[in-house]
């Protein structure tokens, strides 16, 4: 493969090798250039979901704060046009004629023009000099971020169609917990993971933080992913914190807080807590619910001794045959012998008005 096949054409470094008899290439490519190249057609790719575009894209804006961690996985394409490789120079050249059609990315790329299209606007609306000064700075750097694309060399329809298939169908979306457990961009898994570690409590009943479920034999109190949900219903009141009440800025407060809250908490929940065939505790629902009623605590300003409340929740009787949780989002199960909820979010704000209904201080203040 010869550069010299190519009269007008961009390049960029790269490598080049074959995969089963196809030719492929590797090349960083900036921000700036996706929209020259990159296009999806199709017949060769889903629909694009714009929920899951407009995330990326506030994903790619956060990693223009040099704090953040934010990374992009490799686009694969195939070329519909020329593209070659020179050897000497490790450079990728492509056609200027041609352009790349996604087979996996999608949307990552839609989500990066996303980001550039809103930063762009900021820049051009924006009226002070200064804050005009650092946005532009900002889109510099993003315009000159590069992301990986794998590029296979003139691949008809039908391979096109399978490679898409091929690439997504081998794919294995890791668990939710695993997921959580590798994350450093959101400010509540952070949390939840050095709290599952530092807290005493979480350390002695457990987090699990790889498993989709816990089984009866599971010794782990709860999921990373129920402890991360929890510690937002304590702060947000909701499971997706849509106002930003969590912050890096004063994540070390709200740490402090919610590291007290649950040592609160424990110290009125049964000592055997971790035991679900005894008690409703160990479901997910039940201590995103007590979650929910700790930020009704927070935010009602009638009530000065939060901790009075939380006190009380020992006198709470939390085993499943406990007929005060019927109608507070599920029922009792005769077969099984324990109470089941009927749903997440019905079963949250269940055990949310349940504490709120029943629960009493040791002092009489009303909630």
């Amino acid at each position: 493969m010869s550069q010299q096949s190519i009269e007008i054409g961009i390049s960029f470094s790269g490598a080049a090798g074959n995969q089963f008899g196809k030719n492929i290439f590797t090349t960083m490519m900036p921000y700036k250039s996706i929209d020259r190249f990159l296009v999806v057609f199709p017949e060769v790719q889903r629909n694009v979901n714009k929920a899951r575009v407009k995330d990326i894209a506030e994903y790619v804006l956060s990693g223009v704060n040099e704090k953040n961690y934010c990374f992009l996985s490799a686009v694969t394409a195939t070329c519909r046009g020329e593209v070659a490789y020179d050897d000497n120079s490790k450079m990728v050249t492509i056609d200027i004629n041609s352009v790349l059609s996604i087979n996996d990315g999608q949307h990552r790329i839609e989500g990066i023009k996303l980001a550039l299209k809103n930063l762009r606007k900021k820049v051009k609306n924006e009226t002070s000099k200064e804050e005009k000064l650092v946005l532009k700075e900002n889109l510099e750097r993003l315009e000159n971020m590069c992301i990986p694309i794998v590029i296979f060399e003139s691949m008809n329809e039908q391979y096109e169609q399978q490679l898409f298939h091929d690439l997504n169908n081998l794919a294995k979306t890791p668990t939710k917990s695993i997921s959580l457990k590798f994350d450093n961009t959101d400010p509540y898994t952070a949390m939840a993971k050095e709290l599952a570690k530092e807290n005493g409590y979480l350390v002695e009943y457990g987090v699990e933080a790889e498993k989709t479920q816990l089984r009866e034999n599971n010794p782990n109190l709860m999921l990373l992913s129920t402890l991360r949900n929890t510690i937002s219903f304590m702060i947000s009141g909701s499971e997706n914190d849509k106002n930003n009440t969590l912050t890096f800025d004063n994540y070390d407060d709200m740490k402090n807080t919610v590291d007290s809250v649950l040592n609160e908490i424990f110290k009125a929940l049964p000592s055997d807590c971790n035991d679900r065939k005894k008690y409703i505790i160990g479901t997910a629902v039940t201590l995103q619910g007590i979650g929910k009623y700790v930020y009704t605590l927070l935010n009602n300003d009638e009530i000065v001794n939060w901790k009075e409340y939380i006190a009380g929740l020992k006198n709470i009787n939390w085993k499943h045959d406990n007929k005060m949780w019927n109608g507070y989002g599920g029922s009792y199960d005769l077969e099984k012998g324990k109470f089941i909820f009927g749903g997440t979010g019905g079963g949250i704000n269940g055990v949310r008005n349940a504490l709120i209904e029943n629960n009493r201080p040791t002092t009489t203040v009303k909630i």
